[in-house]
């Protein structure tokens, strides 16, 4: 059954590497890879950032993990009974976070702005009752703070004091989540998958006929992915020791995906095609696949 897993997950990505090498033959193969994605990119609505993203998690039909997703695709996730999607959106909220202070220390205020507010406003709403559940009430006052904190900042020291408040309170929220399930590598591998999924799909979103036309998503995926990063770095011994080969694999793989966003700036025009980006991804799903069913 434990190989049987493993070379259905192995087909699937394999599937989707092929599918978005084969858009990228042509112009025309892109718009309906464009439209079918997209389809699936969350919109920020009732539930904050939920969607594709979450499904490496699995479903909470209520009384536990397992079974389908739910209604039209969407996962029925719990940030109550699920550690790693728990973590996983405190991560999104610190990568928001990381594309406000770069944007803002390198002068690009106007940019970093709204990325202060995206935690409270975009994730806060699906994380609150996990947060709660776990006796953490701290996080939630800092990100309004800090919200209402990006309307008057002009420069960095202008929020820095309010940034700090607010990032400790992630890492504190963070460890909350200390069972042996929040600390296992197919949490890890989860996390960052679905980081890194988020990532991709607000690639997609800022990118439109080869050129920028959101650059704020774009942001979004660069903070993301550096958010991923850090995460696995600090995972690294925990599953160096479960599968040197598989974490072998997934750095060089993460290190091409890191490729599509090479600053906080965006390019003129991008340097990686939305195909190339999704395949990307989906070659570190491979490399990461073994960590998902030991």
């Amino acid at each position: 059954m434990k190989d049987q897993k493993i070379k259905l997950w192995m087909g699937i990505g394999v599937a989707t590497i092929l599918s978005s090498s084969g858009a990228m033959a042509g112009e025309g193969g892109e718009s309906g890879h464009d439209e079918m994605m997209k389809s699936s990119h969350y919109d920020g609505g009732e539930g904050g950032e939920m969607g594709e993203a979450f499904l490496y998690f699995p479903a909470d039909n209520g009384g536990g993990e397992g079974g389908e997703g739910g209604e039209s695709g969407s996962p029925q996730v719990s940030a109550v009974r699920s550690d790693g999607v728990y973590i996983a959106m405190i991560e999104m909220m610190q990568g928001h976070m990381m594309a406000a202070r770069d944007l803002i220390r390198s002068g690009d205020v106007a940019d970093g702005r709204p990325h202060l507010t995206h935690p409270w406003v975009e994730i806060y709403p699906a994380l609150e009752d996990g947060l709660r559940a776990r006796g953490q009430s701290e996080l939630g006052k800092a990100l309004e703070t800090l919200s209402a904190t990006a309307g008057r900042t002009n420069q960095w020291s202008d929020v820095e004091a309010d940034f700090e408040k607010a990032w400790r309170a992630t890492e504190k929220a963070m460890a909350a989540a200390s069972g042996d399930d929040a600390q296992a590598p197919a949490t890890v591998a989860r996390v960052v998958l679905s980081l890194t999924k988020q990532a991709v799909l607000e690639y997609d979103g800022s990118v439109e006929d080869g050129a920028f036309v959101a650059i704020h998503e774009y942001q979004d995926g660069r903070g993301f992915v550096l958010a991923a990063e850090e995460y696995l770095a600090r995972h690294k011994a925990r599953l160096q020791a479960s599968n040197k080969e598989a974490w072998r694999h997934a750095m060089t793989a993460f290190d091409e995906l890191k490729q599509v966003w090479p600053a906080f700036d965006a390019p003129e025009k991008p340097v990686v095609a939305v195909p190339n980006a999704y395949a990307a991804q989906a070659r570190l799903e491979l490399a990461l696949s073994p960590y998902l069913y030991q």
